[in-house]
């Protein structure tokens, strides 16, 4: 136990990466050779199948061109008569009025007709079924009468073809001469007027050997101890390695009722025929519904299972020795780009704001140069903009300072004292005197940019209570707040520009110049929320945008409270303004709730 904590928490922690690398990879590739000798007999009779298969499909490839080749003269011949117009005209002639001697000549060119086609090698016989419209129509060795075969499965099959070629699986049949009874394949198809569209005349009979398609398959040398088989659709033999077999019907075996099921052309399954486990692979042959089947037993295939194993033992050991010395050069190449990625980054520590790294390469490391690239940009990006903000920030306080101390406001005030002093003597004076103390006592905040809520109302009441000592008490006040409200922390001097634009921008600009300010306060989902509401001459839409923005010199004060809010909170916080010209003005201030620390200024 102890020494699997020491191998993850130290050793391994602290190996390299280059040589953490290599340790995996002999990992793995042990494992893969420990897997591949014990697995190696599966994979190796998975091979000698696969290889089978192939090799059978090869020669099935072979046997069909063959087959294909054969069945394509035939129906070659077989076109030439069915287009031939003089064996048409011939059939054409009607028992009236036929002369015995035009029979008989008509009789001898239908024998050299079918000589002449006769010549092909592939084919072994030619038949043709006629009307019984001439003497010819009885000779039974060439040609015979079709109306004794109408009653055939065979001869309706062909008639469905409408011309087209039917083969007659294998089947024995006797000639009736020195050729005596052969084992044959008929491929029929009818002779008809005005070629496909007209009426039946005769039928003309291919007959091929099955011995010739005997040859070819037994051509393939596919397996010593497995059987090869030619098949029809309804799986009745046409010709096979077994001669036994030819002319009986594998429809009711497990593998051919596999194999029609099966989609496709070819393919091979494994299958139990006969109590042994077997290879058996199929091969449609192309223009026909007739299929090549290979039964291979296994116990045949694995006779070489031995010698293909220890090849392959050979073949991964030599793979595992190459994978180990590509992974050696592969860890040592990655690790090496690792190790200029933190140079790079030592230098940046160094605060060399100018390193670059230059990507070579779309994997992972590639990506990390591109990140790291794009991280130095951000941090260069972000530095500037902290500096950046600190100035506004600095320059804002500054800005803050110097509207705290109005000259205009203290000179007016300073001179409503004297005619108050000369008026009322000095009980007036005292009471502005104090006030005004006091408000710039709140102001300055002994240095503190922020204060508490309590504190921030108290500054903007003396404020009011001054500015209606000026104006005669035009202006009236309602405050309403929470009283938890009031713990709460603030930026210093929020709500006093905003009462003062509201008194001088708002109520002061009416014909009256009377009016009244509300100020509410509350604190909803985490949230303090001010609003200040006035009932002056109101504004547009562009002079709001402006007083926001300090364009053009509109509403200095407001535009510095308002970033002010978004320094010290977010820019998420902040002032908005609603107001319709002739109705009034709404501010809205939201920022977070936060508790003051201290009770205020004293």
């Amino acid at each position: 136990m102890k020494l699997n904590k020491w191998l993850a928490t130290g050793y391994l922690r602290n190996l390299r990466i280059k040589y953490k690398l290599l340790l995996s990879y002999m990992l793995l590739i042990s494992i893969t050779i420990a897997a591949v000798t014990w697995f190696s007999y599966n994979k190796t009779t998975k091979m000698i199948e696969r290889q089978v298969a192939e090799s059978t499909d090869r020669a099935f490839e072979q046997a069909n061109e063959f087959i294909t080749y054969k069945l394509n003269n035939v129906k070659d011949v077989s076109s030439m008569l069915f287009m031939n117009k003089e064996l048409e005209q011939i059939l054409l002639k009607s028992p009236v009025n036929y002369p015995l001697a035009e029979q008989i000549d008509d009789y001898n060119r239908l024998l050299d007709m079918v000589r002449s086609a006769q010549n092909s090698r592939e084919i072994f016989s030619i038949r043709l079924f006629v009307n019984d419209s001439g003497i010819f129509a009885k000779e039974n060795s060439t040609i015979f009468n079709m109306k004794n075969f109408k009653d055939t499965w065979w001869f309706k099959l062909v008639l469905e073809q409408n011309g087209g070629l039917y083969c007659r699986s294998t089947y024995s049949h006797d000639y009736q001469d020195q050729r005596g009874s052969q084992q044959i394949i008929s491929c029929m198809r009818t002779l008809q007027t005005q070629g496909f569209f007209g009426d039946v005349l005769g039928l003309v009979s291919m007959d091929v050997l099955e011995d010739s398609i005997y040859r070819i398959i037994k051509q393939t040398e596919i397996t010593d101890g497995g059987e090869v088989y030619l098949v029809d659709r309804e799986g009745n033999v046409i010709s096979g390695l077994d001669r036994k077999t030819i002319g009986q019907s594998l429809s009711s075996t497990i593998y051919f009722q596999e194999i029609i099921k099966g989609s496709g052309d070819s393919g091979y399954q494994n299958l139990e025929v006969n109590g042994k486990a077997s290879l058996v692979t199929y091969k449609k042959v192309e223009g026909t519904d007739w299929r090549l089947i290979a039964i291979i037993p296994h116990e045949e295939m694995m006779q070489y299972s031995d010698q293909i194993a220890s090849y392959m033992l050979l073949l991964f050991i030599l793979a595992t020795v190459s994978a180990a010395i590509m992974a050696f050069f592969m860890s040592g190449g990655i690790t090496r780009r690792i190790s200029l990625l933190i140079q790079q980054m030592k230098r940046f520590e160094e605060e060399k704001w100018d390193v670059r790294i230059s990507v070579d390469s779309k994997d992972e490391i590639g990506i990390l140069q591109v990140n790291f690239n794009r991280m130095t940009d951000n941090i260069k990006r972000l530095i500037m903009e902290k500096y950046e903000e600190e100035v506004r920030k600095k320059n804002a306080e500054l800005k803050a300072l110097q509207a705290q101390i109005n000259p205009h406001f203290l000179y007016n005030t300073l001179d409503m004292i004297h005619w108050l002093a000369m008026k009322h003597k000095a009980q007036d004076i005292s009471y502005l005197v104090g006030g005004l103390a006091k408000f710039f006592r709140l102001s300055l905040s002994k240095g503190k940019d922020v204060i508490s809520i309590d504190d921030e109302l108290a500054h903007v009441q003396i404020y009011l209570d001054i500015q209606n000592k000026r104006f005669s008490g035009s202006i009236k006040v309602s405050i309403e707040v929470e009283q938890q409200i009031l713990e709460m922390t603030t930026v210093k001097l929020v709500l006093q520009p905003i009462v003062e634009n509201a008194i001088l921008h708002g109520i002061r600009e009416k014909e009256n110049k009377r009016g009244l300010i509300r100020i509410s306060g509350q604190i909803c989902d985490g949230l303090v929320l001010f609003i200040v509401e006035d009932d002056g001459v109101g504004m547009t839409e562009e002079k709001m945008k402006r007083l926001l923005t300090g364009d053009q010199g509109a509403g200095y004060g407001i535009k510095n409270v308002n970033e002010k809010l978004k320094l010290y909170f977010g820019d998420s916080f902040g002032l908005s303004y609603e107001s319709k010209e002739g109705l009034g003005t709404k501010v809205t201030i939201r920022f977070p709730a936060m508790k003051h620390p201290s009770e205020g200024v004293s």
